[in-house]
């Protein structure tokens, strides 16, 4: 599994790509709307690794655990 890091140097990848074809006026619509899902669900899986980094901070608190 990659790391949030990674997932967000694509999303920016993704951010710049999606920037240069829309700048210069790309026709290849389904292109930059297949790019724009990807990195949709780039953004959902960064949101996921979070949510589950602070559910699993939630539980080492609760067991008394620390951080």
């Amino acid at each position: 599994m990659a790391n949030k890091d990674s997932y967000a140097r694509r999303h920016r990848y993704l951010d710049d790509k999606i920037a240069r074809l829309e700048k210069n006026k790309s026709h290849n619509h389904e292109l930059i709307n297949d790019l724009k899902k990807q990195k949709l669900r780039l953004k959902d899986r960064m949101v996921m690794i979070d949510r589950n980094a602070m559910q699993d901070r939630d539980v080492r608190l609760a067991m008394g655990l620390g951080s």
